[in-house]
């Protein structure tokens, strides 16, 4: 009797994320991604077990398993479930299980099931933190060890992870061959380990980019997939299985492919010379994606894998349709994504700076899904944010307490668009290639930055004084015979959805969403710092 297991780790980015220590995230992250890898966990309790199972999907810490009895899918769940308490304590996770003589059936109950396992439940880790136990001060978790040199107490989670830090499937899947190391630390070494390697940051300028992606409407696309296929009845229980498989293979292999470009053509060059790449992955599963980024290099980073995705998925889904012709109709063209960046210094605290690279991330999501292209396809986008207070609130917040001037001015543009997806309408859309257009144009030019934060600063004041001052300001760069770098920019700025340009000055707020006009300046200068 066909029985279907359906699995999936919650949370990873939070059991990742636990220390704030990037070893221990290292370590997390290897963790992860021993759980489904060739060789990992999950096939060395299938060997154990001496099943024979056909997989629909294995990825980012989720798999489905069709076994063809019911013992051998109740035997795996305790073994499984029991290995994954050991190996991973303090990952939440949830299961389903359904069984029934037409497999289709059996994949509706499971999926049923699934969804009715309590995805809040907390599981139990020992030892309990009682009021003599000792805790790891970086977790607050009862402490079960301490690490050799520096004596710090461990709890038995950051232990596990400790076992993991120097593993390399992670970066090994990307197949970067050039002979450069990965850091190990944000800031200076660790005593414990003499051959720790610190990211390469500069000592004036400390900014990293953490970068959270996430494809648009993945979820949905998988159900519509599923669906059609479990209505063909000409489909075998075995053919419903190899195509999934085939759809999250795809999926991965283009999330990875897209990561190996973006790395060779931003990152490869500085890489080779301080013989450290200035990254490291933390999520690179499924659609799923984190990563650290030196802080200069992150837009561009950003960017390219991007575009990279959906070229890739365009070139995966046609392979998949010439291969299977009947997965043409639930399809489409090609996958976006949207992706958020935080930038913060390498001494604050990480866990706040991912929260709003998910926060950011999530925003660009919004926007795109209200600015659909052809195809009713989301265009992809992305959102950043230069961290410049100690407490560090949702980017909508942010928009709100520190991006806002009045009810009526905003100092982003954000989100940018990038790649191929038109927007259906795209009055309020604007390009990430034109905002690094401007920026490049002041840099080039070392145009003062004085001006903008004094315009910033009148904004808040009385929006006349503001114009006032870009007024004389493009006065006396005409004075300076600087007619063709005005004209650049008003050429850029007609480009970035505002009117007409004056004659006698530079219209640098317009640009109109919902009851908003908005300036780039905000992001210009955010660029400035990090770059």
């Amino acid at each position: 009797m066909p029985t279907i297991y359906n699995f999936e780790a919650k949370s990873i980015q939070n059991y990742i994320l636990d220390s704030s220590k990037l070893k221990d995230m290292i370590g997390a992250s290897e963790q992860i991604e021993s759980l489904c890898c060739d060789e990992g966990l999950l096939e060395q309790v299938l060997k154990s077990l001496d099943n024979q199972v056909k997989f629909v999907r294995k990825a980012g810490g989720a798999f489905t398993i069709i076994f063809s009895k019911p013992d051998d899918a109740k035997r795996f769940q305790a073994v499984w479930t029991f290995c994954v308490q050991q190996a991973f304590p303090g990952l939440n996770f949830v299961q389903g299980i359904g069984k029934d003589k037409d497999w289709r059936e059996a994949i509706e109950f499971a999926d049923k099931a699934f969804k009715q396992d309590d995805h809040n439940h907390l599981l139990l880790t020992y030892p309990l933190a009682g009021s003599l136990v000792a805790r790891s001060p970086r977790t607050g978790q009862p402490a079960v060890s301490r690490s050799q040199k520096l004596g710090e107490r461990l709890d038995a989670s950051t232990a596990l992870k400790r076992e993991f830090r120097k593993g390399k499937r992670l970066i090994g899947k990307l197949k970067f061959n050039t002979p450069v190391d990965w850091p190990t630390n944000l800031e200076n070494k660790d005593k414990e380990d003499e051959d720790e390697k610190t990211f390469p940051l500069s000592e004036d300028n400390r900014y990293i980019g953490i970068i959270h992606a996430d494809g648009n409407n993945l979820g949905q696309l998988l159900k519509r997939l599923k669906k059609q296929l479990l209505e063909n009845t000409q489909l075998t229980e075995s053919d419903y299985a190899e195509r999934l498989m085939a759809f999250s293979e795809a999926i991965e292999k283009a999330t990875i492919d897209s990561t190996r470009q973006a790395i060779i053509h931003v990152l490869a060059k500085e890489a080779n010379k301080f013989r450290i790449m200035p990254a490291r992955p933390l999520v690179l599963g499924g659609d799923d994606f984190t990563f650290i980024v030196r802080g200069d290099l992150a837009l561009d980073f950003t960017k390219l894998f991007l575009e990279e995705f959906e070229k890739n998925t365009e070139t995966k889904f046609q392979s998949l349709i010439d291969k299977y012709s009947d997965l043409k109709k639930c399809l489409p063209e090609k996958l976006t994504a949207c992706a958020g960046i935080a930038y913060i210094k390498a001494s604050q605290p990480f866990y706040q700076g991912y929260e709003l690279a998910e926060s950011l991330c999530k925003h660009a999501k919004k926007f795109s899904s209200e600015h659909l292209g052809q195809n009713k396809l989301m265009p992809s986008s992305l959102a950043f944010r230069r961290i410049t207070t100690s407490i560090i609130n949702s980017y909508e917040a942010i928009l709100k307490d520190e991006l806002s001037i009045g009810s009526n001015i905003q100092i982003t543009m954000q989100p940018y668009l990038v790649g191929e997806v038109k927007p259906s309408h795209a009055n309020d859309c604007v390009y990430l290639k034109n905002l690094q257009d401007l920026y490049q144009l002041l840099k080039d030019n070392e145009v003062s930055q004085g001006i903008f934060r004094e315009l910033l600063s009148l904004l808040e004041i009385d929006r006349n004084l503001a114009e006032q001052a870009m007024r004389r300001w493009y006065d006396n760069m005409e004075k300076r015979q600087q007619q063709d770098l005005l004209t650049h920019l008003k050429e850029i700025l007609e480009k970035m959805g505002f009117d007409k340009q004056p004659p006698d000055s530079l219209q640098f707020i317009g640009s109109k969403i919902e009851r908003y006009e908005r300036t780039p300046i905000g992001d210009v200068l955010a660029l400035v710092k990090v770059g």
